[in-house]
């Protein structure tokens, strides 16, 4: 080797390293604050056997009902799960069909792709540069203020406030619901219109073609499967919310869970949570079906005319089962305004202008209602932060942190195996030699294990698990923890293998090819080249795992959620507005942070 060429040396510090570190120092603290140990329980609690009790009952699910009370003509119990189940789906399918297009309006208004060419130019600093941008940049932060600002609330909090003042119909509660879905919804689909390729849209530009032209030829048309694929997901979280929506008295598959628990008819609980599994697991299953058809192009069966523009149209390859589907999740939306019970019945002896008007004048703080003084307001805000803002905030914030960060690591221990390139008996595709068709099925197996595992644990809403599991455990932070925990493990064991298996595998090819073994080609080229997606997916899930243990607060336990719930009960809008507001900073913060390390990630 030459003496005069440079040792190249990794640098003791970079940003992976110090935001690994990080992550270290954050888990340490949580543990130390949350302590190892449950010393809640109720005096003669056993936990393990009330987690015999309950999880025994999963081998036996119930089919008929188990109180044996109820008067002969009652529903029959599998007749109330069916309509509590098509009621779920139907507030989810509305509250989609109200997100959808608010989420779409708003994801272009967020993107920058549509913009005309000479404002995106940086380098332009003159004076009629900045006056054409003035408009738009205004429109674009007021968007992203927008939409950052409803998605930072949980849908549970906005039904709170919805029930407050537009009254118990389950309309409200769709609203709530779509509110926030409307804000992920347009963060997720400006970020993946901003991420696609510039070349077709710029082509058309430098053709003579406006920006806007541009955009909805090129860049939006080309950004639509990833579109329509990250909205089978959305839905597929809707009915999650939607059954959560039985825990506020909706009638859902939440409330027969509910109820049936707190009756300790634990086979009917497990019959409600198989039968929402299932439903989650068919959408899912459908999401990837939908996905596997928009990233395959069909096959021609004719070739006609080229110069017959009418027949090359009629001939075009297209996907049959994808026009069906898309015909019957459209007809299923308009069909769920309509069919059944209606959504606005109002069950209120005030007329929606008193109670809209008398909610208006409780959100301004009591003092200046006395005083009409703005500055009565300070004193006011420092009390309920001293008192229990701060506590609640930080109790918040830790055991969002502590489940995620127990998720992220359970996640880098299964996700290997739920990744199809790398759990295979054929890794990335290459020849290994000689290989049993034992081996290959035991490799396809174990793959199809994990990911059943991964849809299994994000199934099951984290507020229906903190609630079952609250009565295992009893009434402390670590049932919400482990309830989270176990939730975002499915969710990002889904994201993160679907990362490996649409990274560029290039490299970690040529490592196997080079005589290194497949865990060498995990671990030193596949995972370092997911590092940063699966950092970023970790900041996104923290959003939510504040926004998750926030609401889990109305369960009882010491968080923002806690207070918002007890001064929603005693009619104090004020101060509840003051501990939402605080959840929506933390949430603002986050969205900062990740910004800010999205890009530093980037050039490290």
């Amino acid at each position: 080797m030459n003496d005069s060429t440079p040792e190249l040396k990794p640098p003791l510090w970079s940003w992976r390293r110090t935001t690994i570190a990080f992550f270290f120092i954050v888990f340490i603290f949580c543990l130390k604050d949350l302590g190892l140990t449950f010393n809640h329980l109720p005096d003669g609690a056993d936990p393990w056997q009330a987690a015999k009790d309950f999880f025994s009952a999963a081998l036996n699910p119930a089919f008929t009902d188990q109180n044996p009370s109820l008067p002969a003509d009652a529903k029959p119990f599998l007749e109330r799960i069916g309509e509590n189940m098509l009621a779920t789906l139907r507030y989810a399918f509305v509250a989609m069909s109200m997100a959808l297009p608010a989420g779409l309006i708003l994801g272009i208004l967020c993107s920058r792709s549509w913009w005309p060419k000479k404002l995106q130019d940086s380098t332009s600093s003159s004076f009629k540069h900045y006056l054409l941008r003035l408009p738009i940049v205004l429109v674009y932060l007021v968007s992203r203020f927008f939409t950052t600002l409803i998605r930072s609330v949980h849908e549970l909090i906005w039904v709170m406030l919805f029930l407050a003042f537009l009254g118990d119909s389950p309309l409200t509660a769709c609203i709530a619901i779509a509110l926030p879905y409307a804000g992920t919804l347009a963060k997720v689909f400006s970020e993946i219109i901003d991420e696609q390729d510039a070349r077709s849209s710029d082509h058309l530009v430098y053709s003579g073609a406006g920006s806007l032209q541009a955009f909805f030829a090129a860049r939006l048309p080309q950004s639509l499967p990833d579109l329509l694929t990250y909205t089978m997901y959305r839905l597929e979280c809707a009915i999650r919310s939607s059954a959560v929506l039985g825990f506020i008295g909706i009638e859902t598959i939440g409330l027969t869970i509910k109820q049936s628990y707190e009756n300790n008819y634990y086979n009917e609980v497990w019959t409600g949570l198989y039968s929402l599994i299932l439903v989650v697991m068919a959408f899912d299953i459908l999401g990837a079906h939908i996905r596997k058809r928009l990233h395959t192009a069909p096959h021609a069966l004719l070739n006609p005319d080229p110069n017959n523009i009418r027949a090359l149209k009629r001939h075009t390859p297209r996907w049959p089962f994808m026009r069906l589907t898309w015909t019957a999740l459209l007809f299923t939306s308009v069909a769920a305004w309509f069919i059944g019970e209606p959504l606005n019945q109002y069950h209120s002896h005030l007329s929606r202008w008193e109670r809209t008007k008398t909610f208006a004048e409780g959100l301004l703080p009591k003092p200046v209602r006395e005083s009409h003084a703005w500055s009565d307001a300070i004193p006011w805000a420092e009390k309920l932060w001293t008192t229990n803002g701060a506590e609640a905030l930080l109790s918040t914030v830790i055991m969002a942190s502590a489940a995620l960060l127990l998720a992220a690591i359970f996640g880098y221990a299964f996700v290997p195996w739920a990744s199809r390139n790398i759990a295979s008996s054929k890794p990335f595709g290459l020849p290994s030699g000689h290989t049993s068709k034992v081996l290959t099925r035991l490799w396809s197996f174990l793959g199809w294990v994990v990911r059943t595992l991964f849809l299994i644990a994000r199934s099951i809403p984290e507020f229906i698990l903190a609630f079952l599991l609250i009565g295992i455990l009893g009434p402390h932070a670590w049932p919400l923890v482990i309830a989270l925990a176990i939730h975002n493990f499915g969710i990002l064991g889904r994201l993160w293998s679907e990362t490996h298996e649409n990274q560029d595998d290039l490299v970690a090819k040529q490592q196997i090819l080079s005589g290194g073994s497949r865990n060498q080609s995990y671990l030193c080229a596949l995972l370092p080249a997911s590092f940063n997606r699966q950092i970023l997916f970790i900041f996104y899930r923290w959003e939510t795992c504040v926004r998750e243990s926030t609401i889990l607060g109305l369960l009882s336990i010491t968080s923002l959620g806690y207070y918002i719930s007890l001064e929603s009960s005693f009619l104090r809008y004020d101060s509840m507005l003051f501990y939402i507001l605080l959840g929506t900073a933390v949430i603002f913060i986050s969205d900062i942070i990740s910004v800010i390390l999205r890009a530093k990630l980037k050039n490290s």
